[in-house]
C-alpha cells in the first residue's frame, strides 16, 4: 500500500494553516471603512483649500452682499442703536464676559451688520466690502474661540465701519454727539 495518509494530512494542514494565517493578516472591515472615510475627507478638504487659494481667501465671499438676517430698519435710529449695541459687546468683552458678548452680538446687532450691506453697497461698494470682510472675520473669530483682544479689535473696526456707513447713507454718524428731532429726522445737535 502506497497510500500515505500522514502526507495527505500534512498538505491539508499546511493549506489550512496558510488560509488561517492570511485570514489573520487581513484587515478588519472597519479599518477599510475608516481608511476610505479618511480619503473622502482629504479630498473634500483639498477641494475647499484649493477653492480658498483660487479665490484669494476670505475676501472672495464679499463680492456679493451679505445674506440678509431677520429684518432691520436702515435709518438714523437704527444706526444709533447699532452703535450702542456694539458698545455693549465691547464692554462685555473688556469685562471678560465672552458668553455675554456673544449673546449681545448675535441677534439684532449681527442682523444689522448683514442688512446694512445692500444699501451701503449701492452708495459705496468698497466700504460695503470692507464691512463684509470684518463681519466674516468676527463670525470666524467667535466660532474659532479667538482671544478676546482679537475680538475687541474686530468689534471696534465694525463699529467704526458702521459709523462711516451711516454717514455714507446720509444719516448722522453715531458717536459724534447728541441727536435731536427735526421734523421726523434725527440730526446732530
Amino acid at each position: 500500500m502506497l497510500n500515505n495518509p500522514p502526507a495527505s494530512n500534512t498538505l491539508l494542514s499546511r493549506r489550512y494553516a496558510r488560509r488561517r494565517a492570511s485570514a489573520q493578516a487581513r484587515l478588519p472591515d472597519w479599518v477599510w471603512g475608516a481608511g476610505l472615510g479618511l480619503i473622502v475627507v482629504l479630498f473634500i478638504g483639498g477641494y475647499f483649500l484649493i477653492s480658498q487659494v483660487a479665490t484669494g481667501g476670505g475676501g472672495g465671499g464679499c463680492d456679493k452682499p451679505l445674506a440678509p438676517l431677520g429684518t432691520s430698519n436702515i435709518n438714523a435710529e437704527s444706526f444709533a442703536e447699532e452703535d450702542t449695541g456694539l458698545g455693549r459687546v465691547l464692554s462685555l468683552l473688556q469685562a471678560g464676559d465672552r458668553a455675554g458678548a456673544e449673546a449681545a452680538f448675535y441677534g439684532p446687532v449681527h442682523n444689522f451688520t448683514h442688512n446694512v450691506d445692500p444699501p451701503l453697497r449701492e452708495v459705496d461698494k468698497a466700504a460695503a466690502k470692507q464691512l463684509c470682510r470684518e463681519v466674516l472675520t468676527i463670525e470666524e473669530a467667535l466660532f474659532n474661540r479667538a482671544p478676546d483682544l482679537e475680538l475687541i479689535s474686530s468689534v471696534e473696526k465694525i463699529r467704526e465701519l458702521i459709523r462711516d456707513a451711516a454717514a455714507a447713507l446720509g444719516y448722522p454718524r453715531p458717536g459724534d454727539g447728541a441727536f435731536r428731532e427735526e421734523g421726523g429726522r434725527h440730526g446732530p445737535a
